[in-house]
């Protein structure tokens, strides 16, 4: 190897022995490249600016001209690279009007003289260990990147973009503006409010580094990569996470920006079909409300429709769902209880024992709203058990029955009350979950009504023995049955001659096979979906 040094006492050599030729004095370029043609064909020029170090790839280009001329940022490919002594210029800006605390790197490579597929290695550190930051890339279409980050981030990138971890994993970027300020604009549109902005020439390898949290970007066309991206971000949940409710004349939609954020999710807007009703960043949500008089809402009897657009970064078309919630203030819903399959008459008391027949109403009658059962319970209080009737819109046990609507379409069920508890309560509350289905939707919304009962024991007059009085004569039978046998126990073992005594077994049936197993069943505990008992 020869080399050619102008100053032998700056040039440093390592590895294998060189032979060095001092320059001769040139004043211009000129002179440079004629004395250069004496000594062989040129096969490329390059002019520095402060150069920190160079890498020459050397080698015989077969297809070499006998002739060379210079071009201004020219792409010398991997034949040369350098890298400069001073660093890039960097400019920053705090965004007005931004709530957020994130921060924007954005690097926009130049286009080289000649355009073919390029890589881009680009390396970020970051010595914050919390925040959000976001990472935009922008350079001619032929360019992709490879990125190297110690810090998890947002990624914006035209072209393609692979990330060192997976290299293998290409991603498709998006179609960026070319100039500074709709780069700027893009970082506005990610919510940043910190920006810092970089434009350097076409380079092989760029090292971002930031020293501090808000302190200003360093950066130097050299080494390399930058960030892990997850762009999972599912449409479909993420519009799922779009619940509008209404009440007081008024839509709220709130949106969770940690939800987002699981989501790998990034949203530039959250407005109604009217563009100029926008969401409002409070706190933990975006929340997109409006009156059911403005924001282009549409207002039927109880349904309130509209239309919700989410903006997403630039390159993305915006995500849009039609939203409808009933107005629950125009509608109320009632439990009624009636003592006969024809409810006829509604009551709020009823008798152990009873069958009790329940129907939901719902005023004013609309075709606009289905209602189903969903769920239905009978609280007996603190001290009793709680019965579950209905579960998963079906009937829960044998004493419970789905019965068929009411000619208005009202839900309908029958239970029967059976109750051993000592004591018997004397109330209850019954309650139901409804699920609220709009005809033009699929969503479901839920409303719980209720209602207290009075609970009585049956009139005893001409109805026979109920069940504390079967238990008091039981006891009554047993108790003189065991106090006859004892007697007569005493009276024969006291009377007969002492020569001739036998033994004598006597066997005390019990008053009866319902007085017994009566008598065991005193103190236990069971619950059916129809009765419930507890400790007397």
């Amino acid at each position: 190897m020869a080399v050619l040094e102008e100053n032998s006492s700056l040039a440093a050599f390592k590895g294998p022995k060189v032979n060095s030729t001092p320059l001769p004095s040139f004043t211009s370029k000129t002179q440079i490249l004629d004395w250069a043609a004496t000594k062989g064909t040129i096969t490329s020029i390059a002019a520095l600016d402060d150069p920190k170090s160079i890498v020459l790839q050397l080698g015989q280009d077969p297809k070499a001209l006998p002739f060379c001329f210079p071009e201004a940022q020219k792409d010398m490919g991997v034949t040369l690279e350098w890298q400069p002594r001073t660093q890039t210029p960097v400019q920053g800006c705090r965004l007005e009007g931004v709530t957020g605390h994130k921060e924007a790197y954005v690097l926009r490579i130049l286009s080289g003289s000649v355009a073919g597929p390029r890589t881009v290695t680009v390396t970020v550190k970051l010595s914050c260990t919390s925040g959000d930051a976001v990472l935009i890339l922008q350079g001619p279409p032929y360019v992709s990147w490879l990125i190297d980050t110690n810090h998890n981030m947002q990624i914006w990138t035209t072209g393609e973009y692979s990330v060192k971890i997976f290299p293998e994993n290409n991603i498709k970027g998006f179609v960026l503006p070319d100039t500074p300020e709709g780069l700027i604009g893009e970082a506005r549109k990610l919510n940043a409010s910190i920006v810092t902005f970089v434009e350097i020439p076409l380079a092989s390898d760029v090292s971002l580094t930031v020293s501090s949290c808000g302190g200003a970007l360093q950066t130097s066309p050299a080494p390399v990569v930058t960030t892990p991206p997850k762009d999972t971000c599912s449409p479909e949940l993420l519009m799922s996470l779009i619940q509008p409710k209404c009440g007081n004349d008024v839509m709220t939609l709130a949106l969770n920006k940690k939800l987002v954020q699981t989501l790998q999710c990034t949203i530039t807007g959250l407005a109604f079909w009217d563009s100029s009703c926008q969401a409002k960043d409070q706190d933990d949500h975006f929340v997109l409300s409006s009156t059911y008089s403005s924001c282009g809402m549409k207002v039927t009897h109880h349904v309130i429709s509209n239309e919700v657009i989410i903006s997403l970064p630039s390159g993305l078309p915006p995500l849009r769902k039609k939203v409808q919630c009933i107005d629950m203030d125009s509608l109320s819903f009632q439990l009624g209880l009636y003592l006969s399959p024809h409810f006829l008459q509604a009551s709020n008391t009823i008798e152990l024992g009873q069958q009790g027949f329940v129907q939901v109403s719902m005023s004013p009658l609309t075709s606009e709203v289905t209602v189903q059962l969903d769920s239905c319970h009978l609280d007996l209080g603190p001290e009793g058990d709680m019965v579950e009737l209905i579960q998963s819109r079906a009937a829960k046990g044998s004493c419970v029955s789905l019965l068929s609507p009411s000619p208005e379409g009202d839900p309908r069920f029958s239970f029967l009350l059976r109750v051993y508890m000592v004591p018997t309560p004397a109330a209850g509350t019954l309650s139901c979950n409804l699920a609220l289905q709009p005809s033009t939707l699929s969503q479901e919304v839920y409303k719980t009504v209720s209602m207290r009962l009075n609970i009585v024991s049956p009139d005893l007059s001409g109805k026979g023995l109920v069940l504390p009085s079967v238990l008091g004569i039981t006891f009554g039978a047993f108790l003189i049955g065991a106090l006859l046998t004892a007697a007569l126990w005493y009276i024969y073992s006291h009377t007969r001659a002492p020569s001739k005594r036998e033994p004598v077994v006597a066997v005390a049936a019990p008053a009866s096979s319902e007085s017994s197993s009566t008598n065991h069943s005193i103190g236990s505990t069971q619950s059916t979906p129809c009765s419930t008992s507890s400790m007397a």
